[in-house]
């Protein structure tokens, strides 16, 4: 039995996984012609609000950082764009400013019916269970209401 996949999105970090990802990706959508989502979250990213006060944090500080991770995010988008322009082929891109990226992913599978994720995987070492794959990967492996490819 062959799987094709129609709608496919795309979780980007920056990472050497995620730039895997976007190859295997491009290669897919070559092969079966997929409608292809880009996104970059930067809500991980952020230094969540009220960890510090005003005095110990400015709030300016907090802005300006938000607003390079908002810079360097669309930057990411549009590296891996390229990749996939290279090979004639089109995606669309979203920077979600509000979402951690597994809650995103979970609701826009949802809503737009993707029916595979794919992302990187990370090493972490925090904790025994993520040592092959990521805090976001291990999410969205147990919530994902549909297919899921981890690239190393």
């Amino acid at each position: 039995m062959i799987i094709i996949y129609k709608k496919i999105l795309l979780a980007i970090d920056g990472s050497f996984h995620a730039n895997n990802a976007a190859e295997q990706v491009a290669e897919i959508q070559k092969k079966w012609g997929s409608k292809v989502v880009i996104f970059h979250s930067i809500k991980h990213h952020k230094i969540p609000r009220g960890t510090f006060t005003n005095e110990s944090f400015p709030v300016e500080l907090y802005r300006d950082m938000e607003e390079a991770s908002k810079k360097a995010g669309e930057l990411l988008l549009i590296e891996t764009q390229e990749i996939f322009k290279q090979k004639g082929l089109s995606v669309e891109t979203r920077l979600i400013e509000d979402d951690e990226p597994e809650v995103y992913i979970r609701t826009s599978v949802e809503q737009e019916n993707f029916d595979l994720v794919v992302l990187g995987s990370k090493g972490h070492h925090s904790q025994l269970k993520e040592i092959l794959l990521g805090t976001v990967s291990t999410k969205v492996v147990k919530s994902a209401p549909c297919d899921v490819l981890i690239v190393k």
